[in-house]
Formats: C-alpha cells, sequence, structure tokens
C-alpha cells in the first residue's frame, strides 16, 4: 500500500468547547465541517497542550519533548537574541529524511534557528495585517487594558480579509501537488487567536444576547490566576463588551471552519482524501472570561485543553470518543506511527492508537527569570510580591489536575510563593474548586509536590533570558492600540 499523505490542520488559540461536535459551548455555535470530520475520525475530549503559549507550545510540538527539555518556556523563545540551549530533532525533518514532500502554509512562530519546513509559507499569519496600528475605529475593537490586542471586533467585508492567504496557499499548494511523492502538509492558521475580528458577514451569524457576558460560574482559581486576571483587566469590559467578545471569538471560530471546509474540498477534489490522514488541533486553548481571564497562560481547563480530531477513511473508526490523556507532544510518533517509520529516538509522548495511556502528562509555562513578565509580548504583569513572573508547572493524571508555582528570578521559587491548585477532575470536571487548602488532601498535595519539584530540577535553562524589545519578534507583537 502507498504510504498515507498527512494533512495537519492547525489552529491557535482554540478552546475545544467552540466546537460543535464538543457539545460544551456556552451557546450555538457553527461549526459543520470539522464537527462531520469528528463524525468520520476519533475525537479525543482529553487533549491538553504542554504549555499554554504559542512559542514552547509548538516547539514542543515540533520536538516531541517538554519545555523543560526544549528549553524555551515562554513566547521569549522566539525572540532573536534568546540562548537557545540546543537544536533538538523536530519530526517534520525526521519525515522530509523519510521521502515525504514536507511544507507548512501559515503561521510557524518559534526562533529562527529551528528549521523544521523544508517548505515554509507564512503568508497571512501576521498580527499587523488588520490595519489597527493606524485606523482601529472601523473595526470597533474590544481591547483589554493588559494585552493591547482586540479580544473581538470585525472585520469590514468590502475588504480582503488577510489570513485568507492562508488558505488560498494550502489550495493551491494541494492541486500543484496532488499525485506526487507522498506529502505531510501543516496548515496553520493565526486564528481565533488576537486581534479577534471576524469579518463582518461571519459577526452577524452570533447575536451577543446569546452569551453569558460577565454570567459565569464562579471559580475558586490560584493566585496565580487571579493575578493574571487583574493584568489582562476583563473584569472591566461591560456584560455588554463581553457578550460581544465571547460572540465574536465563536464566529472567529467559524470562520476558521471554514477554512477547514475549503482545504478538505481540494483534497476531495484532487482524490486525496482515501489514502490522506487529516488532524486537526490546536497549541493552546483561551479563556472567555472565566474568572476575568482571558488569553491563555493558565493552566485551567479552558486554557490548556485542546481540541483533537483524526480521521483517516477505512483505517480509524468512524464517530469513536476517546477520553485518555492526550498531549501535544505525542502528535510525533501517532503521525510516525501512521506513516510506518521508526520515531526518532529523541521524541517523547506516544503513539496514540498504539501505546498505553501515561500516568500523567505535564505542562510548564514561564520563563521564571529575573523581572519576567506574564506577558512577554506586552511586557506587562509582575507577581505579588514585587518579582518577576513566575514559572509554573502542571501535572495531571486521569483524575487530578495539580500545579504550582517552581521557578522565581533565576532560582527555585520560595516555598510561600508556591501558590498549589489542586482539582479532582472526576468530582469537578470544569475544575471550579481549588482542593489545596483542604485536610483531607493533605498527601495527596504532598506527594504531587515532590514530584512537582522533582520534574522542575531536571528543566534546562537558557544562559538568560533576553529583556523586552520591540524588535525581537515584531509579526507577533500585539499592536499598540487603547483598550476599549
Amino acid at each position: 500500500m502507498a504510504r498515507p499523505n498527512i494533512l495537519w490542520l492547525f489552529a491557535d488559540e482554540l478552546r475545544a468547547p467552540a466546537l460543535g461536535c464538543y457539545g460544551e459551548a456556552w451557546a450555538p455555535v457553527h461549526t459543520p465541517h470539522l464537527d462531520s470530520l469528528a463524525a468520520r475520525g476519533v475525537r479525543f475530549t482529553n487533549a491538553y497542550c504542554n504549555s499554554p503559549a504559542c512559542v514552547p507550545s509548538r516547539l514542543s510540538m515540533l520536538t516531541a519533548n517538554l519545555p523543560e527539555r526544549t528549553g524555551v518556556y515562554s513566547n521569549e523563545g522566539s525572540w532573536r537574541s534568546y540562548p537557545l540551549p540546543h537544536i533538538l530533532p523536530t519530526f517534520p525533518q525526521h519525515f522530509a529524511a523519510a521521502g515525504y514532500r514536507v511544507a507548512s502554509i501559515g503561521k510557524s512562530h518559534h526562533h529562527a534557528a529551528y528549521h523544521p519546513w523544508p517548505e515554509d509559507n507564512g503568508e497571512g499569519s501576521s498580527m499587523h495585517g488588520f490595519g489597527l496600528d493606524t485606523n482601529p475605529k472601523a473595526l470597533e475593537p474590544i481591547v483589554p487594558a493588559g494585552i493591547p490586542s482586540p479580544v473581538g471586533g470585525v472585520f469590514p467585508s468590502d475588504k480582503p480579509y488577510p489570513p485568507e492567504a492562508v488558505t488560498w496557499n494550502a489550495t493551491r499548494w494541494l492541486d500543484a501537488h496532488a499525485g506526487e511523492e507522498p506529502f505531510f502538509l501543516r496548515v496553520s492558521w493565526l486564528q481565533p487567536h488576537t486581534p479577534v475580528l471576524p469579518p463582518a458577514h461571519y459577526r452577524r451569524m452570533y447575536r451577543p444576547s446569546d452569551w453569558p457576558g460577565h454570567n459565569l460560574p464562579a471559580f475558586e482559581g490560584s493566585v496565580y490566576e487571579e493575578a493574571f486576571a487583574e493584568m489582562v483587566g476583563g473584569r472591566a469590559f461591560s456584560h455588554e463588551q463581553m457578550q460581544q467578545a465571547q460572540a465574536d471569538y465563536h464566529a472567529l471560530t467559524t470562520w476558521v471552519d471554514a477554512q477547514v471546509g475549503l482545504v478538505l474540498g481540494m483534497l476531495k477534489l484532487r482524490g486525496l482524501l482515501e489514502n490522506t490522514i487529516v488532524l486537526f488541533t490546536a497549541d493552546h486553548g483561551a479563556s472567555l472570561g472565566e474568572n476575568g481571564l482571558f488569553a491563555k497562560v493558565v493552566h485551567a481547563r479552558q486554557s490548556q485543553r485542546v481540541p483533537l480530531i483524526v480521521s483517516w477513511p477505512g483505517h480509524l473508526p468512524e464517530g469513536e470518543v476517546r477520553c485518555d490523556l492526550a498531549q501535544g507532544l505525542d502528535l510525533a510518533r501517532t503521525f510516525c506511527g501512521f506513516a510506518g517509520l521508526a520515531p526518532d529516538d529523541s521524541f517523547a509522548g506516544r503513539d496514540l492508537f498504539a501505546d498505553p495511556e501515561p500516568d500523567a502528562i505535564w505542562s510548564t509555562l514561564g520563563s521564571g527569570a529575573s523581572g519576567s513578565r506574564a506577558s512577554s509580548a506586552a511586557n506587562n504583569g509582575l507577581w505579588r510580591n514585587g518579582g518577576g513572573w513566575p514559572r509554573r508547572t502542571c501535572i495531571r493524571t486521569a483524575r487530578y489536575r495539580f500545579d504550582m508555582n517552581v521557578r522565581q528570578d533565576g532560582a527555585a521559587i520560595a516555598p510561600a510563593e508556591e501558590d498549589p491548585f489542586l482539582a479532582d477532575t472526576l468530582a469537578d470536571p470544569l475544575e471550579q474548586h481549588n482542593l489545596a487548602a483542604d485536610p483531607a488532601h493533605a498527601g495527596l498535595i504532598a506527594e504531587f509536590r515532590a514530584r512537582v519539584l522533582a520534574h522542575a530540577a531536571t528543566a534546562i535553562e537558557p544562559d538568560f533570558v533576553p529583556a523586552f524589545s520591540p524588535d525581537e519578534s515584531p509579526e507577533f507583537l500585539p499592536p499598540r492600540i487603547a483598550a476599549h
């Protein structure tokens, strides 16, 4: 049998409940193409990123290694002056060496020293193609004070929508290369990441009044989550602004779904569906007002959890739903298993369709360097004791989520600043209740704390973390506009 093609469809900052097939949205959502893909394949309900921020998550996926092994813990890892501790093999390079035609179209966002994609076309993936820096008023931006990029707004229908270049280039690539050597193509949209500016005709699909706004269940979060919420400033939105932001995010998700439909349509047109594995996922999720939170950066379920859908007609079950733990760094061994390739020895994780579920998965975010900020791009957010924003590590098992701070200002965290969080995810699937102060769980907390500290002690550190500079990664710095 011919080796299968692989099409990796990739969104940015997409929470799993935003897709209709997950059945968890706060209001009706429209994602027919992804819902259909899930009906034709396998949908994972407990898939998580290995770092709830773009750069460390993406690098963990590409190298199949945790941040503690890559040495990249936050978005500073894409800055030109960031001193990478080493360069690890990536699985796209592994596929290229095995004879696949390998390409990425859309957003990459990693350090320039990495070259995972023999063909890499980033057109349409910039955060700066919308005119926000020059004429934002027409876009009706809803901008929190702490992160100067819109979490809601609209893009006029009488103008070309810049991100459509990603879809156009992907369909053109498939049309040009169908029937050649087996291909591995990643199509990577920036959306629904900020700036959240759906085209006007998509915005009209969603009524703000259908969304809860500030009327969301209360959560007993960690100090870390509370501090991030205060920094972002989402609680300052009016109820109507919050509803509009929630509606706009889902409108932009519907736009992503439509782009998926166009790419899958070309796959069908060129007769490639039967021998192409299609995998859809995201680099991390997003908060949409939970306890005032927006963006990512926290290990709360809505931020760390991602959608994961895999379809291969005739080879994988149709309509199967799996609840075992999955993680971003599992993609490398899973793709290798599909293609019949022996994985590189450096790849961690597992083949999701051949290997047993692990006892735990890990996620870590934050450099923990002196003076580091909660948002490296916005250069905003210090910790409560006046020090730098801490590094935080999360361990998830089939039943529990536990996370705590592990590093601050270039050293191991002081015990008083550990700020532990424990949730029983079976009894409390939304992770609303922090059990860290419950004496009945003292033994379990001590066990998790010891595991996390031992894990943190193995981390590879860069020689230094560069100070903020707007020249470091200009294509992904948020536009500088005032809060509305």
